[in-house]
């Protein structure tokens, strides 16, 4: 499919833990293709800004969508507060339920919120990514960008393990959140990675991949939150990848992490004291693994703790 004659090209990060975008215009990317724009994100009930908001999504007792990312994990707070919370859907780090074998994907696989509750996944995973695609609209109408939606090509990224069913599964849930399907691409997070480093230039000038050529193997590994997802892929005439092989550890990721944090307080202040932390006190214990989150990336080999 060509994307010559589009204006903008907007690319959505569905991440397990956090999701965002990240968009560019042809006269930008014809002048640098390495330097996106991306928007902020704040989170009110804190002095908390990052680039991606967290992937929660907050769904009321009719199982009308009502808010995302920040927002929904804040009023999801408020409502456990006040013991009001029984009747709402709040779901949190959902995007791994389509890497499932045990069970045949389709539009009626129902997915469990928080608490347990069931809601159908294409529901869930729609909702999200309309909310994506609203907010980039809206952030577009609000530069007066003038750009119309006929003007856009969009991009979703997609783990290189997940097959054909979890691919069509998001084509799906993106077309239900009003995202045209013949201006959608579903583009692999490691074909992403690669095509980033094509463009990018080494300190003396010279291009990372410029000596892959025809039948060079590339492996390409990446950090999630679920583990480390490593491809290795063929490259074929004109730089197209074709995999060869693709996995996930689930041992290595930062979940792990955090996990092993949330354990060494428990070991610290006691199981008891630690349960009443996280049920009692949500807004706390979200604001403590964001502000984990952001010491987390700060930390460099090289720097000294």
């Amino acid at each position: 499919m060509s994307t010559s004659s589009k204006l903008l090209v907007v690319a959505i990060d569905f991440g397990t833990t956090y999701s965002g975008y990240a968009y560019s215009f042809k006269h930008q990317y014809d002048t640098d293709p390495l330097i996106p724009c991306t928007d902020s994100w704040a989170r009110d009930s804190r002095s908390l800004v990052s680039l991606k908001t967290p992937t929660c999504v907050l769904f009321d007792k009719d199982k009308m969508f009502d808010s995302f990312g920040y927002e929904a994990e804040d009023k999801y707070s408020e409502l456990a507060e006040e013991e009001e919370h029984q009747e709402w859907y709040f779901f949190r780090r959902f995007k791994m339920s389509l890497f499932n074998k045990e069970k045949r994907l389709s539009e009626d696989v129902k997915i469990k919120s928080t608490d347990g509750k069931e809601m159908t996944a294409i529901h869930v995973f729609s909702a999200a990514i309309k909310f994506l695609r609203g907010h980039l609209l809206d952030t577009l109408e609000k530069r007066a960008t003038g750009v119309r939606e006929t003007d856009i090509q969009w991009v979703l990224t997609v783990p290189a393990i997940w097959d054909d069913a979890a691919k069509q599964f998001m084509r799906v849930a993106a077309e239900k959140a009003d995202i045209c399907g013949d201006q959608l691409l579903i583009v692999t997070e490691p074909e992403a990675v690669f095509s980033y480093y094509m463009h990018k230039e080494t300190r003396d000038g010279r291009k990372y991949c410029s000596s892959m050529g025809t039948g060079t193997k590339c492996m390409v590994v990446i950090a999630e939150d679920v583990g480390f997802e490593i491809a290795v892929y063929d490259v074929h005439h004109k730089r197209i990848l074709r995999k060869h092989f693709s996995a996930l550890n689930f041992d290595w990721g930062g979940n792990k992490v955090d996990a092993s944090c949330c354990t060494l307080l428990t070991d610290i202040v006691g199981d008891n004291v630690m349960k009443a932390f996280i049920t009692e006190c949500e807004d706390d214990f979200n604001d403590f693994l964001h502000q984990f989150e952001i010491t987390k990336r700060a930390i460099h080999p090289e720097k000294n703790w």
